[in-house]
């Protein structure tokens, strides 16, 4: 990033991404992956085909170095359409048997997410490296077990938290990380979108096993608190308290309190946010320290313009700050999409491409130590609104088990 300076607006043009011909980057370039070898393009299996599924698809497609290769659907005629719309050369008959490919390098899970444990189960005892849409799971104790199985077998795994590739998001980590707000004082963040146009019973939001608003949004927010307060950093959850609105008896409208507290020092810090399925928000974050603040512009879950305001005192200090912005890649190829700012999946599929070829088992934006902190988080705001516990203070300290073939 180029140097701070005074009312500086700076533009960040990211590399743009184009849809080259397959036979132009066909040159081999293989690179040792335990037993797996990589060609330069990394070769994808989608699993599901519905909208998300569509879109990640349709970003794979103007992503230098990745490419769609198969699908696999609930429905042999769900799987022809998909790959018809996306031009994808093959079907596979079943989840499993795309798994069992030797020709896919990495998997897309898209499916509902009460499903996502059983089917990246399933991919993780077949050595398949694995990308799941977020929530990776319904439940901490299952987002632990996957993440005891990755390590056992020793196979990637990441949950789709894809905010967290975006390079507006990577400058916001890098700001806190230089003290450039001093300590990070507290975090506020909304998100919400109107949920009157979902059926019920049929749409999934209103699943008992996977909807409302905490699963489908929540960890947008509660994502926000591994950056703040990095447990690399020896920061932990000290706290969650949570209360909501439930409507056809999921949680419809949600506010979080979250405390984190330092091994190392008396330091505490606050993260707290609501997510509502009432009405479509502003959806802003702000992340406030000592010396001044970062503020994440609508819409925060793409992220495309950050502003830092450094702090002079209790006056106008609208002087001091700095914006910076990183347009969205061209989505011209992949329009229309179903989802807004789908198009920046291009940041994750890239990131996920180069962590495969550089034989990683964890992507380091979103390890998998984050996505068990925000599964613990998820799980306590849903046993609240549900009550089925109360706030309570005590340290939310995790340690992955040992995962176990003979108990699976």
């Amino acid at each position: 990033y180029a140097p701070l300076s005074l009312r500086q607006h700076l533009t960040h043009h990211p590399p743009q991404m184009i849809l080259l011909s397959r036979a132009a980057s066909a040159v081999a370039s293989f690179v040792a992956n335990g037993n797996r070898s990589f060609s330069s393009n990394t070769r994808w299996g989608i699993i599901s085909a519905g909208k998300i599924s569509s879109d990640f698809t349709k970003a794979i497609s103007i992503t230098d170095g990745a490419e769609a290769a198969s699908i696999a659907a609930r429905s042999p005629k769900s799987s022809a359409q998909f790959a018809k719309d996306h031009s994808i050369a093959q079907t596979h008959p079943t989840y499993e048997s795309l798994i069992e490919d030797p020709d896919i390098d990495v998997v897309y899970i898209g499916s509902i997410a009460d499903h996502h444990a059983s089917i990246t189960k399933k991919a993780l005892l077949a050595n398949k490296p694995v990308v799941v849409e977020k929530p990776l799971t319904c439940s901490l104790a299952e987002t632990m077990e996957l993440i005891s199985l990755a390590k056992s077998e020793d196979v990637f795994l990441m949950e789709g938290m894809w905010t967290r590739c975006f390079p507006a998001m990577k400058l916001v980590s890098d700001l806190i990380s230089s003290n450039e707000i001093g300590d990070v004082v507290v975090v506020q963040g909304d998100f919400g979108w109107n949920t009157k146009d979902c059926m019920y019973p049929s749409d999934r939001m209103w699943n008992l096993k996977s909807g409302g608003m905490t699963l489908d949004i929540g960890m947008y927010m509660a994502q926000l608190g591994t950056i703040a307060y990095p447990q690399s950093k020896n920061w932990n959850v000290k706290r969650v308290q949570a209360m909501g609105t439930k409507k056809h008896g999921v949680d419809h409208t949600v506010l979080a309190n979250i405390m984190y507290d330092n091994d190392n020092s008396d330091d505490k810090g606050m993260l707290q946010f609501y997510v509502t399925g009432g009405a479509n928000t502003e959806e802003r974050v702000t992340i406030q320290g000592t010396r001044g603040r970062i503020v994440i512009d609508p819409d925060a879950h793409v992220p495309t313009r950050v502003r830092l305001i450094k702090d002079e005192g209790r006056t106008d200090n609208s002087d001091n700050e700095m914006v910076y912005d990183f347009p969205l890649p061209d989505d011209t190829f992949g329009a229309p999409w179903n989802y807004p700012g789908s198009v920046g999946f291009t940041h994750q599929i890239k990131e996920v491409g180069d962590a495969l070829k550089r034989g990683e088992k964890e992507c380091g934006l979103f390890t998998l130590e984050d996505s068990m902190q925000m599964a613990m988080i998820l799980d306590e705001i849903l046993n609240q609104v549900h009550e089925k516990s109360d706030a309570k203070e005590e340290n939310f300290v995790l340690e992955v088990p040992t995962y176990s073939r003979d108990a699976a």
